[in-house]
Order: C-alpha cells, then structure tokens, then sequence
C-alpha cells in the first residue's frame, strides 16, 4: 500500500499541473465568493504536491516502525491523493456541490491522516520524522480553508445570493471560525494549518480587502494566528507534530 501511495502522489501534480498546460482553466467562470483569497494564494499546491510526494517516499523506507496507525496513515494517504486526482475531472464540470462533495472527501481523509500520524510519530526513532510529516499538514490546512470556498460557491450555485452587506458579516464569521480551528489545531500539534490559515488570510485581504469588516477579520486572525502558532512552536521546538 506504501508503494500505491507513492505512486498516486507522483500522478497528482501530472493531472492536476496537466490539466493547465493542455485545458481552459475551470475556474474561470466559477461565481466570485468572497472567503476567496486571491488567486497566487493557490501557488501554495505546489509546496504541498512536492511534501506529499516526499512524505510518501519517506514512508517507503524501511526504518519505519510498522503499527496500526501507519497502516491507517497509508490508507487515508491514498484516499487524500485519489480525492485529488478525482478533482479535475469533478471540476471541469462545473457542478459544484459535486466539487463540495470531493473536498469533504479529502477533509475526512486529512483529519484521519492527522490523526493517524500523532500516534505514529510517538513510535518513531528518527528525530527527522516531523519534518517529513510537515507537508500532510499544509494539505489539511489548504483544504480546511478551501471547504468554506467550495461551500460558498455550492450555495451561490443553488442560488443562495444575500446582499453583499451579508454576505460581508458572514465572511468575517467564517474567518472566525478559521481563527478558532486554527487555534485548537496549534495545541493538537498541528501548528502548520494555522500558518496556513495566515496565508489564506493574507490572499483574502488582497482580493476583497475593501470590504472593511473582511480586511479587519482577517487582519485579526493574522496577529492571533500568529501568537498562537508560534508560541507552540517555541514551546515544543518544531514545526510540526
């Protein structure tokens, strides 16, 4: 199954970096929402394919300790890239509750991955092991971030549209709850996904920072983020797990 996994990461950056180089975007005429941050923020796959593949690689060596919890990590591995793979072809058809559908899928298998390799890591002798699980956590993070934008975008295709004024207060709420998930994430050891929360937020101001009551939002959760990720990482002395 190691080597499934390694596999699959190694065809999710070919499919989805492809469908670019040889297609029309498929987002292009997606509606804009306003918890979408500006579009460099989604350079931030590239970091998370090429982690993932390493991750991968690193668990096909043969000092890992075998346990229940890495057979879990694999499993839900596997299931994240598929989710992945699965993606474009689910977006070129514009269908978007069906793009909800999918990023639910790589939610659930994330948080089993996370949750899987706490455990693992506790097994582990080589004290280079949490760098190697650093990128599972940026891809939880994104993904975190990206089911309140497919979310947004499945209700405005099933034709929830609010005043902007609304739709304004309900971004700075869904910011908060970011900020909240974030911040029980850095003290479950997951210190990367509020750091990736912070780059979200960063893209959110550069796309709709006009909306005074979104740019303040997130300029909050920025600082809180911050304080609260890099506290845990000074206490525990590493990024990540």
């Amino acid at each position: 199954m190691k080597k499934l996994q390694f596999i699959l990461f190694l065809i999710v950056p070919i499919v989805n970096f492809g469908s670019v180089f040889f297609l029309d975007s498929q987002f292009d005429d997606d509606a804009r929402v306003l918890i979408q941050p500006a579009g460099y923020a989604f350079s931030i796959w590239g970091p998370i394919f090429l982690g993932m593949i390493i991750y991968s690689w690193f668990q096909l060596q043969s000092e890992r300790v075998d346990s229940p919890h890495l057979r879990t990590a694999t499993i839900a591995g596997i299931f994240a890239a598929l989710a992945s793979i699965s993606f474009v072809p689910i977006s070129y058809t514009n269908i978007q509750w069906l793009g909800f559908a999918n990023i639910l899928w790589h939610l659930v298998a994330l948080v089993t991955l996370f949750i899987a390799l706490r455990k693992q890591i506790k097994l582990e002798k080589n004290s280079n092991t949490h760098w190697y699980y650093l990128p599972t956590q940026m891809y939880l993070g994104w993904i975190c971030a990206a089911t309140a934008v497919s979310a947004a975008l499945m209700l405005t295709e099933a034709g929830v549209v609010l005043p902007i004024e609304q739709q304004v207060t309900i971004t700075g709420i869904i910011i908060g709850a970011l900020v909240l998930i974030g911040t029980f994430m850095a003290f479950q050891n997951g210190m990367v996904v509020p750091l990736v929360f912070i780059w979200a937020s960063i893209g959110i101001i550069v796309e709709n920072g006009e909306y005074t009551t979104i740019k303040y939002a997130s300029i909050a959760a920025i600082v809180i983020l911050a304080i609260v990720s890099l506290s845990q990482i000074v206490k525990r002395k590493r990024l990540a797990f």
